[in-house]
């Protein structure tokens, strides 16, 4: 139940910064009285704003604060106080500030930091603003939404219509009040919650179908182990009982074994003899044929032996030698390649590295190509080198200098020019201020006289004698006189009633005078807002005309150098449009021509590209052939030290075919020469001599020469060995052959270079002259492209010409229908001259009236109080006394107001004086101003696209600068020497591994010498060996015959025989039964597995299956609870909701319709409401709203249907009606000019009704009505000196600041 009760305003709209102004609100009725203009309305705004933090309509930019141009400030600092008590114990006090700040061309509003005070009972607590939301705190305080703050409480002036507004606007205001975003999203909630619910019960099923799976699974698995553990005891008693049978069975198989080897001992040795009898035979022939037989002694054979043994030794020494040089080498050879791969590493990173290299050149030129053609750059669409790359840098770097320059110059030229302006603009305002003060001090001066008069007009009034009633005193005190004298003679000569009914005659001549008057006065005020109208269309045409011949003074030079001196404003725009369309003509001409060049340019620079990609790729061609044919040939002779080159390879292929048919040659004649020197061989072990030159071997010296010359040419490996020389030399010959096109495209491509080199320097020049040419063009575009943009550029200018032209000529024709209208009508005296002849009647109306009375107390008097007659004679004489003075009193008023009327005149001919300035100085101004906003525009223009350019050509540099910084740091790291030098090194690195090769292949065939050295010497040492051999075999041979026959004779091999199968058919029965006991142990190893696989699954996945099934079902079941619950739970707050609604619109029709009956005076509209349709839109209710009118049952829409006063009255209904429903927390409203548009009889009827709301509510401890009005007739109709002993008066004083002051409620009652 809160109410507030005090508000402090300052530097809000008109009121000052320095001076604060407070109100104090009371209960029931608070009254704010002011004209227009005085800062009444400011007052609503800043309860508005202090309450909810909203700014009024309209009032963006700091329109809200007072202007610091007024104060002559820089910056001001607007704060609003509002003190309002919560019962029992609780005060609040909340302050929100505001600074606005001028500078140079712009003002800036900012929100200063709030405060709430809150006093309870005595304890005192200060929260900020960046602590708390007050937008939320005070509303919440008050016990009232924002919303019925914003729209009924406080409603705006402007804003006061908004129950007649479109159905959109009315359903949004509708739903704020009733709250219904946040019901809405309460309902929203529950259904997403439900939603969620839904999802989490879809998830839990299906975890519930896979737990319930999992049980199944469990029980199952639960069985089969219980089955597997049964199996595997079956089978481990057939195991038991398989081994035991095997026992038996190796036991009988070993007993036999034993028997049977006492007999196999002699069977083997038997058989041994023979088998080392046979091997000694075999011996004694291979011995026999592979040497030569000797007669010698066996003792000079062992000596000979003996001395062949020292000559082996020194071949084994320098072998080993040999075999250490051998790894010493290996040892180099692995170390070298290891270089070489750490070197081939090492190649691979500076290809890398040339790579990205090579990539940045052409980023490079793909960067200058792009900025080249971006800002219009010729020359550089080609294949660039490190010149031309030179060159655009300069050039861009210049470029970029200029417009630099250029931006600044431009900055500090257009900076000059708008100071100069803006200079004459602020000299022309200080003259037009200067002026508007003069009018402005000459009204305030006017209305001060115009109050002035009206109290001196209303003392006057207040005087009811005039000359004629003192006439008529006089006139009646003789007729006392000489009725005294001769009274019965003058009461029958007096014809009392002749006078009484000619006065009364007069006085209904007098009355219908009055009525017809009153009939005038009627014609005189409907024709007053024709007349209204008339003065506005004149202001209106002279306005246009004055901003006419701004425009054409302004302009008048421009347009005479763009469409001629001839020029007029009624065919300006299509003498523009003509202009305009053939620059625009010489402009699309010129860009054709140039891109016609362009194109003729780009197609040259094509072909050029095209030589240039062409020569590129013959180059890379020719050095491909080149580099394949050179591989090639160093392949096929690697031995040669000079550098191959092309042209040999010819001769190269030439040299391999005759190897080739050389080598082909001796593998067709192999197998003869072989068949040859098997008959040697032949010859040579058969009759031991030569079968070329039959000469006979004396030595074995000479005999081992031929049999070495005759094997080598008896192996098969020589033939191996000239096929794999045939296939490596026919592979060598396949590689030439295959590179031969190479080398002849290779010599084709050298011959076509120089034709290409000529094209594309003639390509090169034709592109030079054509970049030029284009760049001259691209400047004639440019002029003719700023000569049409300075055309366009006056587009607005022209249409705002023309049409200012059109409209002059309709504001013409309407003021001559007008002026015609009135022409038409009965000529119609003016208001003041009716009033005057109203007051004038009204006056003689009194007179006949007194004349009458007299006459009639007269005639009574003379007939019922003839006695008293000296005593009426007294008290007419002081009635002439008393008339006297009235009349000097009146006389002296009246020269008053004649002197205010005088002073009047002087200050109006001063307002005309200062309008006639102001007429001057306006044109100067707009013009001034014009100029300045046209400058600040073309300057603007000119300064963003000289600053595009600037950036766009810094952004080219810096990237270019980027990648020539990645250029030239590969190049100071010395990237191509260092590649080259690793190149060499790797060079170098396969020189030394080839010489160690050739070194190591060296080695190697001196040792294989060796090795065959200490082989030959083997032969003739194993030869005499083999003698020595054969001897001792043919000794051993009839040693081993001897005891073979001893052997026989035991006959031991048939009981041999006959004991081992019996052995073999007990072995074959524990074979038997040993796979018998592998296949249960297999099985039961299988069974085991699958039970330790079964428990081992049970424990990890399956065993609290059940206990997670339970759960999840229980889940499922409570989940399926919770969502019915939700969905009851949200279907009952819809229904609420619902419910509410309705209550609340029957509840708020209810008020309406009795403000409604109780106040419209009409008979059109019978009662309102406010209906409200409910659709349902997304699954949730929602309502449409629309202010109706019933007549006779009938319902209709207002909107559309109503007049303006109906409007008003219906607007302001409807806010009561709310104010009493929603605000029973805060039983405030205040309503602003709630007369508007309002006629007199509903004028008075709605302020009866407020009359009787305040006498109903005033019992409500927090009711209070604020009511802001000029019409103190309405306020003396509310009889508000029933509620209030006092109103506030808001004025302006002598500074045109807003005031507030209290003054007593009898001066407007």
């Amino acid at each position: 139940m809160s109410k507030i009760d005090k508000l402090s305003i300052s530097g809000v709209r008109s009121f000052s910064p320095i001076d604060r102004q407070t109100i104090q609100f009371h209960t029931p009725l608070t009254l704010i009285v002011g004209c227009n203009g005085s800062g009444k309305t400011t007052i609503i705004e800043c309860l508005k704003y202090v309450t909810t933090g909203e700014l009024p309509p309209n009032s963006k930019g700091g329109a809200f604060i007072h202007d610091p141009k007024l104060c002559g400030e820089r910056e001001v600092l607007a704060q609003v106080k509002l003190k309002f008590i919560v019962p029992p114990e609780t005060t609040y006090v909340v302050t929100r500030s505001l600074q606005l700040t001028m500078k140079k061309t712009t003002r800036s509003q900012k929100t200063l930091e709030g405060i709430l005070l809150t006093n309870y009972a005595g304890e005192k607590s200060s929260t900020s603003s960046k602590v708390i939301d007050l937008d939320t705190a005070v509303p919440t305080a008050l016990g009232v939404g924002s919303a019925i703050l914003d729209a009924v409480i406080f409603c705006h002036q402007d804003e006061s219509l908004w129950p007649m507004s479109e159905p959109s606007a009315l359903k949004k205001r509708f739903d704020e009040i009733f709250e219904a975003m946040k019901y809405t999203k309460a309902i929203d909630n529950l259904k997403m919650l439900k939603k969620r619910q839904g999802e989490d019960l879809q998830k839990l099923k299906i975890l519930e179908g896979q737990e319930k799976v999992n049980k199944d699974k469990a029980d199952k698995c639960e069985k089969r182990a219980k089955a597997l553990e049964a199996e595997i005891e079956g089978l481990r008693g057939n195991y038991d009982a398989a081994e035991k049978e095997k026992e038996v069975a190796d036991e009988n198989a070993l007993e036999m074994h034993q028997q049977a080897n006492s007999f196999l001992n002699i069977v083997n040795e038997l058989n041994s003899s023979k088998r080392e009898l046979g091997y000694l035979q075999q011996k004694l022939e291979e011995t026999r044929s592979r040497m030569d037989e000797m007669d010698e002694s066996d003792g000079w054979l062992e000596d000979t032996l003996a001395q062949y043994e020292d000559r082996v030794t020194r071949y084994g020494q320098e072998l080993d030698e040999n075999i250490k040089q051998y790894g010493q080498y290996q040892k180099e050879l692995s170390g070298s390649r290891r270089d070489m791969d750490e070197k081939l590493a090492e190649r691979g990173m500076r290809q890398s590295d040339k790579a990205k290299y090579e990539r940045q050149l052409a980023s490079r030129i793909e960067h200058i190509h792009q900025a080249a053609q971006l800002h219009s750059i010729r020359g550089f669409d080609g294949d660039l080198d490190d010149r031309k790359v030179q060159a655009f840098q300069e050039r861009t770097q210049k470029l970029l200098a200029d417009k630099k320059r250029e931006l600044e110059n431009l900055q500090t030229e257009n900076a000059e020019e708008l100071d100069n302006k803006r200079a004459i603009i602020a000299d022309l305002e200080s003259q037009k201020t200067r002026h508007s003060q003069n009018r402005v001090f000459a009204r305030q001066e006017i209305g001060k006289i115009e109050k002035r008069t009206a109290a001196l007009q209303k003392n006057l009034s207040s005087v009811e004698v005039d000359e004629g009633s003192k006439a008529l005193l006089d006139s009646s005190f003789k007729d006392v006189e000489e009725r005294l004298k001769q009274t019965t003679q003058d009461l029958q000569n007096s014809d009392f009633d002749t006078k009484l009914q000619r006065e009364e005659g007069r006085l209904q001549q007098l009355e219908a005078e009055n009525s017809r008057l009153g009939r005038e006065l009627v014609e005189s005020t409907r024709l007053l807002s024709d007349r209204a109208q008339l003065d506005v269309r004149k202001t209106e045409l002279t306005e246009k005309k004055r901003k006419l011949d701004t425009l054409t003074s302004t302009w008048s030079e421009k347009m005479s150098n763009m469409v001629g001196s001839s020029w007029k404003p009624s065919t300006i725009d299509r003498e523009f449009q003509n202009v305009l369309q053939s620059k625009n003509q010489a402009y699309e001409e010129s860009a054709r021509k140039r891109d016609d060049t362009v194109q003729q340019l780009k197609q040259i620079q094509f072909t050029l590209s095209s030589s240039q990609e062409k020569a590129k790729k013959r180059n890379e061609e020719t050095e491909r052939c080149k580099t394949a044919v050179l591989k090639a040939l160093k392949t096929a002779d690697p031995t040669c030290e000079k550098p191959p080159t092309v042209d040999k390879l010819p001769k190269e292929i030439k040299r391999l075919q005759e190897a080739i048919l050389t080598l082909e040659t001796d593998i067709a004649l192999f197998e003869h020469m072989k068949g040859y020197y098997q008959g040697c061989q032949k010859v040579l072990d058969t009759h031991n001599r030569c079968r070329l030159c039959d000469r006979t071997f004396a030595t074995a010296n000479d005999k081992s020469r031929i049999i070495r010359k005759i094997n080598e040419a008896l192996q098969d490996t020589k033939r191996e060995d000239m096929q794999a020389d045939l296939a490596e030399f026919e592979e060598l010959l396949k590689d030439l052959l295959a590179v031969r096109p190479q080398s002849e495209s290779y010599a084709r491509l050298v011959s076509e270079k120089e034709d290409s080199d000529r094209e594309i320097r003639v390509g090169k020049e034709r592109e030079e002259s054509m970049v030029q040419r284009v760049e001259e063009m691209d400047e004639v575009v440019r002029g003719k492209l700023d000569e049409k943009q300075d055309f366009e550029s006056m587009r607005k200018t022209v249409h705002a010409i023309s049409q200012t032209y059109n409209e002059i000529e309709e504001a013409e024709a309407q003021v001559e229908r007008i002026m015609s209208q009135q022409q038409s009508s009965s000529a119609v005296r003016s208001t003041q001259d009716i009033h005057e002849l109203q007051d004038k009647c009204a006056e003689q109306m009194r007179a006949v009236k007194n004349d009458i009375s007299k006459l009639s107390n007269d005639r009574q008097r003379m007939r019922d109080l003839l006695n008293s007659l000296e005593l009426e004679q007294s008290r007419l004489s002081n009635r002439i006394k008393d008339a006297a003075r009235q009349l000097e009193k009146k006389k002296g008023f009246q020269d008053q107001i004649q002197t205010q009327r005088d002073d009047v005149s002087k200050q109006k001919e001063a307002i005309q004086e200062a309008d006639k300035e102001l007429g001057l100085i306006e044109p100067e101004i707009s013009k001034a101003k014009t100029i300045r906003d046209d400058t600040q525009q073309r300057g603007r223009v000119k300064e963003k696209k000289v600053a595009e350019e600037r950036d766009g050509l810094a952004a080219s540099v810096n990237e270019l600068k980027l990648i020539n910084s990645d250029i030239q740091d590969y190049l100071d790291r010395g990237g191509p020497s260092l590649l080259a030098a690793t190149e060499r090194a790797i060079q170098s690195l396969d020189n030394g591994i080839k010489r160690i090769e050739k070194d190591m292949n060296d080695l190697t065939a001196r040792t294989n010498k060796i090795k065959e050295e200490i082989g030959n010497s083997e032969v003739r040492r194993k030869n005499i060996i083999d003698n020595l051999t054969y001897r001792k075999t043919l000794r051993d041979i009839e040693k081993f015959r001897r005891n073979i026959a001893e052997l026989e004779s035991r006959n031991a091999n048939d009981d041999y025989e006959r004991l081992d199968l019996e052995a073999r058919n007990w072995e074959s029965r524990s074979h038997k039964l040993n796979a018998d006991i592998g296949l249960i142990k297999g099985t039961m190893t299988s069974k085991d597995e699958e039970l330790r696989r079964l428990l081992l699954e049970w424990e990890t996945d399956y065993e609290n299956a059940a206990q997670q099934y339970r759960e999840t079902h229980i889940k499922v079941e409570t989940t399926k609870a919770a969502i019915e619950d939700l969905g009851k739970y949200g279907m009952a707050l819809s229904n609420a909701i619902m419910r509410y609604h309705a209550l609340k619109m029957e509840e708020v029709n209810r008020i309406a319709g009795e403000l409604w009956q109780s106040t419209y005076q009409g008979t059109d509209i019978d009662t309102i409401l406010i209906k409200s349709d409910s659709e349902v839109t997304t699954g949730r209710s929602s309502y449409n709203y629309r202010v109706c009118m019933v007549k006779q049952d009938t319902e209709m829409d207002m909107r559309g249907r109503c007049s303006a006063g109906q409007k008003v009255l219906a607007s302001i209904i409807i806010r009561l009606a709310l104010a009493e429903s929603f605000g029973i927390g805060c039983g405030l409203i205040a309503l602003d000019e709630p007369t508007t548009n309002l006629d007199r009889d509903n004028i008075r009827s709605l302020a009866e009704s407020l009359h009787a709301i305040i006498q109903a509510r005033k019992a409500q401890a927090n009711f209070q009505l604020i009511v802001i009005t000029h019409d103190e007739e309405f306020l003396r109709h509310m009889r508000c000196s029933d509620f209030c002993d006092s109103f506030y008066r808001v004025e302006r004083n002598d500074k045109q600041n807003s005031t507030i002051d209290r003054e007593d409620i009898s001066k407007v009652v």
